[in-house]
C-alpha cells in the first residue's frame, strides 16, 4: 500500500513539463526585461549629451514586451499542463476589435511619428503595434480552420518555437556565413581601403565595422557587393530560415504526428513567432516612415505565415509517411516565395539609397524611380498572392478536417 501512495503521489511526466514550462517561461520573460535595460543603457553611452535617441527607446521597449509575451505564454501553457487542462479549440468568432486596435495604433503612431513626439510616447505605441502583426494574421487562418483538429496549445507551440528555436537557430547560421562572406570579401580586396582601415577600431569599440552615414556606405557600395549583397539577401538568408523556421514542428512532429491541418496550424504559427521576432529585432524604423514601414512588415509577417504553413504541411507529410517527397517540394516552393521578396525588398532598398546620391540627374532618377515602383509593385502583389493562398489553404484544410 505505501508503494501505491508513493506512486500516487508522484508528479506525473505532465505535472513535471508544466514546471519546466512556467519557469523557462519566468527566464524568458526576465531575460527581456534585462535585454531591454541593456539597450537603454547601451544607448545612454553612445549619446551621452543628447540621451536617448528616437529609435533606441521605442527598441528597447519592444524587445522587452516581446519577451515579456513569450515569458507568458509558456507560463500559461506550463500552468494549464500542471492542472491537466485540455486546451480548447483554436477558432476567432470575433476578431474585428483587434483590427480596429491595429488601424487606432497605426494612426495614432503615424500621427506621433510625424509631429516627433517624445521616445517614450512613440515606445509605448511602436511595440503593441508590432505585437499585433503576427495576431492579426492568426485570426484569419484560425478563421478558416474553426478549430476543427486544431487547439490553441498548438498555436502557442508553433509561436514559441518559432520566435526562440527557428530565429535563434536562423541568426547563428546567418552569422556564420556573414563572417566567412566577410573574410573572403576582405582577402579578395572587394571591400574599400578605408574600411578595411576602420575595422579592427570599429570592432573593438563593438560598433559595426561600416559605414553609419548613407554617402559613405554608397560611396564603396561597387556594382560586385551590390550583386553579393543581393545573392546573400535573396539567395541564401531565405534557404537558411525556411530550413528553420519551422525546425521545430518537423522535431515534434516524430511524436505527434499531426493531421494535415494541425500540421499546417504548427507552421503557420511557427512563422508568426519567426515574424514576430524579426519584426522587434529590425524595429529601428521611426519618423515620418513609421506607417509604411509596419505596413511592409505587415506583408513581411503574412508571407513568413504563408511559408510557414507550407512547410508545417509538408512535414506533417513526411511524419504521416504519405506522401514524404512533399516535403522537400514544400520546401522549394517555401523558398522560392521567401526569395523573390527578400530579393524585390533588397532592390527596392539599395535603389532608396542610391536615390540620395544622384538627385541632380533627373534622367537617372526617374528610371530608378520607375523600377523602385516595378519592385514595390510586385512586393504588393507577392504579398496579395500569399494571403490568398493563406486563406485559401485554411479553409481547406478546416473543411477537410470535418
Amino acid at each position: 500500500m505505501a508503494l501505491s501512495n508513493s506512486s500516487i503521489n508522484r508528479p506525473s511526466s505532465a505535472q513535471l513539463l508544466g514546471l519546466f514550462s512556467v519557469l523557462a517561461g519566468g527566464l524568458v520573460a526576465a531575460g527581456g526585461v534585462i535585454m531591454a535595460v541593456l539597450l537603454v543603457f547601451s544607448a545612454q553611452l553612445q549619446v551621452s549629451e543628447a540621451g536617448i535617441g528616437d529609435i533606441a527607446l521605442p527598441q528597447a521597449v519592444a524587445v522587452g514586451a516581446l519577451g515579456v509575451c513569450l515569458g507568458l505564454v509558456l507560463i500559461a501553457e506550463g500552468v494549464r499542463k500542471r492542472r491537466g487542462t485540455p486546451s480548447r479549440p483554436f477558432r476567432f468568432r470575433r476578431f474585428g476589435w483587434l483590427w480596429l486596435a491595429f488601424a487606432v495604433l497605426l494612426v495614432a503612431g503615424t500621427i506621433v511619428s510625424v509631429l516627433n513626439a517624445p521616445p517614450l510616447l512613440m515606445a509605448l505605441i511602436h511595440a503593441p503595434t508590432l505585437l499585433l502583426l503576427p495576431a492579426l494574421v492568426l485570426t484569419l487562418v484560425g478563421w478558416g480552420l474553426r478549430g476543427r483538429g486544431v487547439s490553441w496549445s498548438d498555436v502557442s507551440g508553433g509561436l514559441l518555437a518559432g520566435a526562440l528555436l527557428g530565429t535563434g537557430t536562423a541568426l547563428v547560421i546567418e552569422a556564420i556565413l556573414m563572417v566567412f562572406l566577410a573574410v573572403a570579401l576582405f582577402a579578395l580586396g572587394l571591400l574599400p581601403q578605408e574600411w578595411l582601415q576602420q575595422a579592427p577600431q570599429a570592432l573593438a569599440a563593438g560598433e559595426i565595422p561600416f559605414p553609419a552615414e548613407v554617402e559613405g556606405l554608397l560611396d564603396g557600395l561597387t556594382p560586385p557587393l551590390m550583386l553579393i549583397a543581393l545573392v546573400f539577401i535573396g539567395g541564401l538568408v531565405p534557404l537558411v530560415e525556411e530550413a528553420t523556421k519551422t525546425l521545430g514542428v518537423g522535431l515534434a512532429g516524430a511524436w505527434l504526428r499531426p493531421s494535415p491541418a494541425r500540421a499546417f496550424l504548427l507552421g503557420v504559427a511557427s512563422g508568426a513567432g519567426f515574424a514576430l521576432a524579426e519584426n522587434i529585432l529590425n524595429s529601428v524604423f521611426t519618423g515620418p516612415a513609421w506607417g509604411p514601414a509596419v505596413l511592409a512588415r505587415l506583408m513581411a509577417t503574412v508571407m513568413h505565415c504563408a511559408t510557414g504553413g507550407l512547410m508545417g504541411w509538408g512535414w506533417g507529410q513526411w511524419w504521416a509517411g504519405r506522401r514524404p517527397w512533399r516535403l522537400p517540394l514544400a520546401f522549394v516552393g517555401a523558398a522560392t516565395a521567401h526569395s523573390l521578396w527578400n530579393s524585390c525588398a533588397a532592390g527596392a532598398a539599395l535603389l532608396g539609397l542610391m536615390a540620395l546620391t544622384r538627385t541632380g540627374d533627373p534622367v537617372w532618377m526617374g528610371l530608378a524611380g520607375l523600377l523602385l515602383l516595378t519592385l514595390l509593385g510586385m512586393l504588393f502583389l507577392l504579398a496579395c498572392g500569399v494571403a490568398v493562398t493563406l486563406l485559401w489553404a485554411s479553409h481547406r484544410l478546416g473543411r477537410s478536417a470535418l
